[in-house]
Order: C-alpha cells, then sequence, then structure tokens
C-alpha cells in the first residue's frame, strides 16, 4: 500500500506539471483514504539541447501505508518542452518560393540576419518581385504607415532583407518548426488544445495549438489570442482567408499535407494581418493572394515563455525504487 501511495504521488507530480508548468517542486502532501498519504517534490534543472533548451524535472514521491509503519520512495524524471521546437525569427517563412502575383507587406525582424540585419522572409526557392505589389520595410516604417515609401523590398526590387535560394532551409518546415515530421502529423494534430473545423468562434480569448482541417476564415476585425496570450493556428489542406481588419497574434502556419493535391492560398484582406509569424510548407502568391506579417518580438517572446505551449514527457528508463 505504500509502494501504491508513491506510485500515486508521482502520478500527481506529473499531473501538477503538466496543469502548472510552473510548479516550482514544492512539496504536495495528499492523504488518500483507507491508502496511506504521499508527498511529492520536484527538483528542475536546464539541459541545453542544440539551439533550444529543455527543463528536466526529478519527482520524488514518499509513500506511507494508512498504518504509518511502512514508507516507500520513489523518482521519475520528465522534461518539459515548448512545443515549438524551433521559434521562428523571420515574419514569412515560404517552403517552394513566391511567386509574387499579388500583394504582401512584411515588417521585418530587425535582427534576423545578425544584429542589426533585418529579416523578412525566408525561402528555398525563389521570390520573384517582378509581378503583383510586394513591399517588405521595417518596424518603424510600418508604424508609421510609411512601409511602401520606405522599403526594404519592393517591385522590381529585391534587397538582402529577402533570403531566397537559401541551400540551408529545412527540407520538412513542420519537423523544422514541432519536431515531428510532416508524415507524423497526425501526432501534432492529437497535441493539439483545440482541433476544430473551421475558425468559427475564434477570438482574443483563444490560446494554444489549436489545429484546423480546412479553410480558416475569419470576419472583419476579429482579433485572434493577444500579445500576452497567443495561438499558433495550424491551418491545413485550406486557405485562410480574413477580411479587413481582422488580426492574429502569434503564428499560422499553413500546412499541406504530403499526400494531399491540390493548392491553398493566404488571403489578408486590406488591413488583416499576423503579427508574428507566418509559414508556410507549400508556395504561396500564385493565386492572387494578399499577406501581410507583422514580426513582434513580444509575440515570439510569448510563444516560447507561455504555459499554453509547454508540453510535459516521461524519461525513459527513469523509473526508480532505490
Amino acid at each position: 500500500m505504500a509502494f501504491s501511495s508513491a506510485e500515486a504521488g508521482l502520478a500527481h507530480g506529473l499531473g501538477l506539471l503538466t496543469e502548472l508548468p510552473s510548479w516550482d517542486g514544492a512539496p504536495a502532501n495528499i492523504t488518500l483514504p483507507g491508502q496511506g498519504q504521499f508527498t511529492v517534490t520536484g527538483s528542475r534543472q536546464t539541459v541545453n539541447r542544440q539551439s533550444g533548451s529543455l527543463r528536466l524535472v526529478t519527482l520524488s514521491s514518499d509513500g506511507t501505508s494508512p498504518d504509518g509503519i511502512a514508507t516507500v520512495t520513489l523518482t521519475q524524471q520528465a522534461i518539459q518542452y515548448s512545443v515549438l521546437a524551433n521559434p521562428p525569427d523571420v515574419p514569412l517563412i515560404v517552403a517552394g518560393g513566391l511567386d509574387v502575383s499579388g500583394n504582401f507587406e512584411v515588417a521585418a525582424n530587425p535582427n534576423g540576419g545578425g544584429d542589426g540585419v533585418p529579416l523578412s522572409i525566408w525561402t528555398d526557392l525563389d521570390v520573384d518581385m517582378n509581378n503583383g505589389s510586394g513591399t517588405t520595410c521595417g518596424l518603424q516604417e510600418f508604424s508609421d504607415g510609411a512601409c511602401s515609401s520606405s522599403p526594404y523590398s519592393e517591385k522590381g526590387y529585391q534587397g538582402p532583407d529577402i533570403l531566397d535560394n537559401d541551400a540551408n532551409f529545412p527540407t520538412d518546415l513542420m519537423e523544422y518548426l514541432f519536431n515531428v515530421p510532416a508524415d507524423d502529423w497526425p501526432t501534432l494534430k492529437a497535441d493539439a488544445d483545440l482541433r476544430l473545423t473551421s475558425c468559427a468562434g475564434l477570438g482574443p480569448a483563444s490560446v494554444g495549438l489549436i489545429w484546423v482541417d480546412g479553410d480558416c476564415s475569419l470576419n472583419a476585425n476579429v482579433t485572434v489570442g493577444s500579445i500576452q496570450d497567443p495561438v499558433i493556428l495550424v491551418v491545413t489542406d485550406g486557405d485562410l482567408i480574413m477580411n479587413g481588419g481582422a488580426e492574429i497574434n502569434g503564428m499560422v502556419f499553413s500546412f499541406k499535407k504530403p499526400t494531399t493535391v491540390g493548392n491553398f492560398e493566404l488571403d489578408m484582406v486590406g488591413s488583416a494581418r499576423v503579427n508574428g509569424v507566418v509559414a508556410s510548407n507549400h508556395p504561396v502568391g500564385h493565386a492572387n493572394g494578399t499577406y501581410n506579417s507583422v514580426y513582434d518580438a513580444d509575440v515570439l517572446e510569448s510563444l516560447e515563455q507561455n504555459d499554453a505551449f509547454q508540453r510535459v514527457a516521461i524519461v525513459p528508463g527513469s523509473w526508480r525504487d532505490f
């Protein structure tokens, strides 16, 4: 019975990490009627891994039998990690290049290419700036409404803020962003906080990883997410349509499944925009779509730090009863 109480303590600790990711590991003491009691604690350490870091938590649970005579101590480790494996530092990321037949306006990350080096667009193939009316500019110019008059890049001219034909562009954008291969997309869908078939009902209170199968249409002047509580919106095998004044705070990932045949587009009408990042694992811009992406450092920081994007996984082989 003491052993069973200790196991219940480990389960409780994992539950705390899941529901309260910022739990500091302070002792949790619970009496189990007729079974005994447990005390579970957690100690944290940071593990650096490639470009990011993980939080390793060692749970220790002391279980006691109902008569208080027997005591068992169990330990187990868990990692806390962000669902966004590689937070992007470019406001527009597109696999397959950009044929700008429509319109777009992108406010660059002022330090995306290094300190003081702005970066607006990142893609593996070519960006054609000879058609449509695409414009990139600095954040200040965008805020002042002077993006088109003080651009980094515009129709007929491509500046160094656009990184195209990049041999280092990831071959699998979903895996790069979420550490989940595109062929394994059901895993990411299962991990979503919301799984929807439309964007109806999304609003300022929406937060977390949201998976949408099919078209996502937002009415005019609707705001989805906030700077402090943003969203990661995955639009799968569908168009993203944002009517005038609509805004999304966070990251939009337009995802085309590997087995899907067909083209999908982004269309942000008028002043509609994404504050954060727009990413697509397929070409956009071929159907006169309009897209506006504004890099927002505060939104990106929230995507990394907000509890809604934290996940917990047990470390295999870490269970100990000694």
